[in-house]
């Protein structure tokens, strides 16, 4: 036995005829959200958008050196050495360079920054989100710090978490990884401020990787250069001691045991400590040449441009989808009015 099935049909030709008839309801009622959309779209904020591009090295950590290899080796310093030798590997993904804009850190000091709108005002990129984002409605609960400050972890406001989350979604960055070009996206409320944003977080990013990068490399060389002059110190107090002692014994013809055996003494912290600062001098240099083998180069292909034209809202993408949707509305409206539906499902 065949099982029987209920099968829907819709009869479009009394749907025509309950549209037509309703057409009142559907015209008014597409009018009122077409209406809305056009309200919408001349009142809603403006939003401005501006990107910058960066582009990182991909190179051997110390491939950039291997020019100066030659040069060095004349002046005792061998390149090699370093790092594992000219083909060592680089040590940050340059992938992971965008994840900084995303970080606590960084937001923290963008408030800091000082920005220019576009009516020439200058303030604190806080005082502008807080001004022309938020308004100024701001509840002055949400501002109080429900943690106290400590040195071991950061405490936020309420306010200034919910403004790191929209803040998240404004500034943006991206890297392509075919050409490795890093992208970087800023919104706001003003052209000027959303160019100066850009900038702020290319620069940053520039700078935390070259922090991140000489930060072991810098410390190293500050303590060869503390223990260099250290060393040259007492390198240049044995030079004095023994030149000394030369002018007051070259004249004397008497020579004793116990002068002999202080001249030995004099002569081997002299050669001691001449040995030790020459040994630390060449490391100096190797340490000044590590900073520069471990700076990277992050050059900026795409400067922000100040945006001439709003990229939000699109007026007229909004008007056209609220008349859409309120022709959609007006036909349901009609169609459920006196239960037309039921001459139209079948």
């Amino acid at each position: 036995m065949e099982e029987e099935k209920d099968i829907i049909s819709i009869d479009f030709s009394a749907f025509f005829k309950i549209i037509w008839k309703e057409k009142v309801w559907v015209i008014l009622i597409t009018l009122l959200f077409a209406l809305g959309g056009v309200y919408y779209a001349l009142t809603a904020r403006e939003e401005f958008s501006t990107e910058g591009t960066i582009l990182p090295e991909f190179q051997s950590k110390t491939g950039g050196l291997s020019q100066f290899a030659g040069l060095a080796s004349l002046a005792g310093v061998d390149l090699s050495s370093m790092s594992g030798g000219l083909g060592g590997v680089e040590a940050v993904r340059p992938d992971l360079y965008p994840t900084v804009v995303g970080s606590t850190p960084f937001f923290l000091e963008l408030f800091k920054c000082k920005v220019v709108t576009r009516k020439r005002e200058q303030m604190t990129f806080s005082q502008f989100y807080d001004k022309y984002v938020l308004d100024d409605d701001i509840d002055e609960e949400y501002t109080k710090l429900k943690y106290p400050l400590n040195k071991d972890y950061l405490a936020v406001t309420y306010q200034t978490e919910k403004n790191l989350k929209d803040l998240r979604k404004r500034i943006t960055s991206s890297i392509d990884k075919k050409t490795g070009v890093i992208t970087f996206t800023v919104k706001m409320p003003d052209p000027i401020v959303a160019a100066l944003v850009t900038k702020f977080s290319m620069e940053y990013v520039k700078q935390y990787v070259i922090n991140y990068r000489t930060e072991k490399a810098k410390r190293d060389l500050n303590f060869l250069a503390e223990r260099l002059d250290a060393a040259k110190g007492k390198y240049y107090s044995n030079q004095t001691k023994k030149a000394q002692y030369s002018d007051q014994n070259q004249l004397s013809m008497i020579k004793v045991q116990s002068a002999d055996l202080q001249r030995e003494r004099i002569e081997s912290e002299y050669k001691l400590s001449s040995s030790f600062y020459n040994s630390l001098l060449q490391k100096y240099e190797e340490a000044k040449l590590k900073v520069q083998q471990e700076t990277p180069v992050l050059k900026v292909l795409e400067p922000p441009v100040v945006p001439n034209k709003r990229s939000e809202p699109k007026r007229v993408i909004v008007v056209l989808l609220a008349t859409f949707l309120g022709g959609i509305f007006g036909i349901i409206v009609g169609l459920v009015r006196k239960k037309n539906y039921k001459l139209v499902i079948k």
